[in-house]
């Protein structure tokens, strides 16, 4: 196993290169994070977003464009006197990276480019889930999507929490058949013989929408999931939020009652225990007499049952992040899993109801988004887990022969 730690993994990607021959490895991660996220496409755009020299631009450059990540593209167009820039891109001959998402109630496995385009991708349900039968699963994903690739960098895992990234351990989730203390990285490694970097599935979510979506830019953002738990990630002055031991944020069990309903955690009133997805699909279903899929009811119009229902999830959830807010003071908050079902009022709502409520109200507006990648947004950050590793300078790709 290969452990690295996750602090300031994405302050180390910030655009600034750093000059000197010690740091020629980070430059390398740096130049490929920047063409493969769209950030720059030509040598000349990467002298001005890295703070490198041409000469170090340049060379570095080449290296990548010698060991197969970059390659050189037709000409853009440049209206201005002198030589036309070359595009830059990311190689089809450049290492590929598997993602491999671990839920309650499915698993999913992608292989993608550096450029997080999907090659393939492939699903199998989780019913009766024994933790045999979950590394058969495993195996049967990977097997596929790794079949007659002989180009793979290393696999990401994201799985539902709570994890040790340390460890390389699914630990004890709740609604999870039982399966705890999983080591996931190990049977992955022992198998395939490649690195595995695993992290919670919402700090994964994040991970790739600060990377590809809709977190670019920002500094302090909180991710939200809504599934059959609440999760949460979190990216705070730049960095993905991890303590020492390797454990990522939870935030289904903030409390929003201390007399209300017992939670399994052994605490009260626990956000979770009010609207987590198959709560909120209860109430649905029992107030409209209707079997809609959580999807179904959140495009339902002109139901007063549904609305009261989601509008009360859309206050509650408010009051946690409150909270929440009030110590990180987050400027955008994303919103993942079953909530990207949720209306565009319902997220105006609980974008206005945050901002009136927050302790510093006068401050820019926090904003509430969906994510970019939507449902599958802990999917593709299980492929970027390993993609940032390659990004960081951290693991390095190996020369073509």
């Amino acid at each position: 196993m290969i452990k690295n730690g996750r602090r300031g993994l994405l302050a180390m990607l910030e655009r600034m290169g750093k000059n000197g021959s010690d740091n020629r490895r980070i430059n390398r991660g740096l130049v490929t994070k920047m063409v493969a996220t769209g950030g720059c496409t030509t040598r000349s755009e990467l002298v001005r977003e890295t703070g490198l020299s041409k000469m170090a631009i340049s060379n570095i450059v080449s290296e990548l464009i010698e060991f197969g990540i970059l390659e050189e593209k037709e000409v853009v167009r440049n209206e201005e006197p002198g030589r036309n820039p070359i595009r830059l891109v990311i190689s089809p001959d450049a290492p590929k990276v598997a993602g491999l998402a671990i839920s309650r109630d499915r698993c999913e496995c992608i292989l993608c480019d550096l450029n997080l385009h999907v090659l393939k991708r492939e699903k199998a349900t989780m019913e009766d889930m024994t933790e045999e039968k979950l590394i058969q699963t495993v195996y049967q994903l990977l097997d596929t999507v790794l079949f007659e690739e002989d180009n793979v960098a290393a696999v990401g895992v994201a799985s539902v929490g709570p994890i040790s990234i340390a460890s390389g351990m699914i630990l004890k989730p709740f609604y999870f058949f039982g399966i705890q203390n999983f080591n996931i990285v190990q049977i992955i490694q022992e198998r395939y013989h490649l690195p595995v970097f695993l992290d919670h599935d919402n700090q994964s979510a994040l991970l790739a929408e600060s990377l590809y979506g809709n977190a670019r830019g920002y500094h302090d953002v909180l991710f939200i999931g809504i599934s059959e738990g609440v999760g949460c990630g979190i990216i705070s002055d730049g960095q993905l939020y991890c303590n020492r031991r390797g454990l990522p944020p939870e935030m289904g069990h903030v409390s929003i009652d201390a007399n209300g309903k017992p939670c399994q955690c052994g605490n009260k009133g626990c956000l979770e225990t009010y609207i987590r997805s198959p709560e909120l699909l209860k109430k649905l279903r029992y107030h409209t007499g209707k079997y809609y899929t959580y999807q179904a009811f959140g495009k339902l119009e002109g139901n007063k049952n549904v609305d009261m229902i989601f509008q009360d999830a859309v206050e509650k959830l408010a009051t946690a992040v409150v909270s929440i807010i009030n110590i990180l003071n987050s400027e955008l908050i994303l919103l993942g899993n079953d909530s990207v079902y949720w209306k565009d009022n319902y997220i105006a709502e609980l974008e206005e109801e945050i901002n009136r409520r927050r302790f510093v109200a006068w401050d820019e507006p926090v904003l509430v988004k969906k994510a970019y990648f939507m449902q599958d947004a802990s999917l593709y950050g299980a492929a970027c887990n390993a993609v940032v590793q390659i990004f960081s300078g951290k693991l390095t790709l190996e020369r073509r022969n």
